[in-house]
C-alpha cells in the first residue's frame, strides 16, 4: 500500500497545525473550498487574525477563476508577494487541491507577514550602501521587447520599488510620488490596467493617485523649468 493512502485530511490538517506553529505568529494558513462560492471560499483556517479573515472568508487573490480547470498546468505551488492590512507586507505560497479527476476545488494558502524583514534589509542596505539595482530580473531592453504588458508593469513596478529601496505598500507620501514620477517616465500610464493595480498596491484611492502624479509631474516640470 502507498503512503499516500494514509495522508488524509486529518494528517493534513495536524501538518499545517505544526506549520503554523513552527512559522511564528507572524503566519497564517488558510484552506480554501472553491465549490462553496467566491464570498465563502474559506474552510479551515490558522492564525487567520493576521489578515482579519477566518471560516467563511472569502479569497485575496484570483485563483478562484481556476475552480473546475486541470491542475497539471499549476500543480507547482505558487509563490507571491502582496500588500496586507495597514503596514504588512506578506509573501505566500498557494497551492491547488483537485478531485479524484484532477480538476481544481480549492487551495492551501500559507501567508507570512515578512514587513519586519524588509525593513531590516533597507536598514541593512543604508548601512552597507550596496547598490542593489543590478538585481533586477529583466533590463530595460528585455522589458521592452516582450510582449506581455503585465509582464512589462511589473518589472518597473520592481525598478520603482528598487529606487525607493522599499515596497510600495510600505512607502510614506514623498517615496511612493517619487516612485510614480519613475513609472510615469518609463510610460506605464500607457497600460490601461496600471491605475487600478497601482491603487491596489500602494493602497491610495485613484483621487489620491492621481493627485500624487500630478504632484511628480509638475515637480518635474518645475526641475526641468529651472535647467
Amino acid at each position: 500500500m502507498e503512503i499516500s493512502q494514509y495522508l488524509d485530511f486529518d494528517f493534513l490538517i495536524r501538518f499545517l497545525e505544526g506549520l503554523q506553529k513552527f512559522l511564528g505568529e507572524n503566519s497564517e494558513i488558510l484552506i480554501h473550498d472553491y465549490r462553496k462560492g467566491y464570498d465563502h471560499t474559506i474552510v479551515y483556517a490558522l492564525n487567520a487574525t493576521l489578515s482579519g479573515r477566518d471560516v467563511g472568508g472569502s479569497p485575496k487573490g484570483g485563483m478562484i477563476t481556476q475552480f473546475g480547470k486541470d491542475i497539471e498546468p499549476l500543480k507547482d505551488s505558487l509563490q507571491t508577494f502582496s500588500n496586507g492590512q495597514k503596514d504588512q507586507f506578506y509573501k505566500s505560497f498557494t497551492t491547488l487541491i483537485p478531485d479524484e479527476n484532477g480538476k481544481i476545488i480549492g487551495a492551501v494558502c500559507v501567508n507570512l507577514d515578512v514587513s519586519d524583514f524588509l525593513n531590516a534589509q533597507r536598514a541593512l542596505h543604508a548601512f552597507v550602501q550596496y547598490p542593489m539595482t543590478h538585481h533586477a530580473p529583466m533590463s530595460d531592453k528585455d522589458a521592452l521587447a516582450t510582449k506581455n504588458v503585465d509582464d512589462i508593469l511589473q518589472y518597473y513596478m520592481n525598478q520603482a520599488e528598487l529606487l525607493v529601496g522599499k515596497p510600495m505598500g510600505l512607502m510614506n507620501k514623498e517615496e511612493k510620488i517619487r516612485a510614480l514620477d519613475y513609472l510615469d517616465q518609463k510610460g506605464v500610464f500607457k497600460i490601461s490596467k496600471t491605475s487600478v493595480l497601482l491603487c491596489e498596491t500602494l493602497k491610495v484611492s485613484k483621487y489620491t493617485l492621481y493627485n500624487y502624479l500630478e504632484e511628480a509631474r509638475s515637480s518635474r516640470n518645475t526641475a526641468d523649468d529651472s535647467q
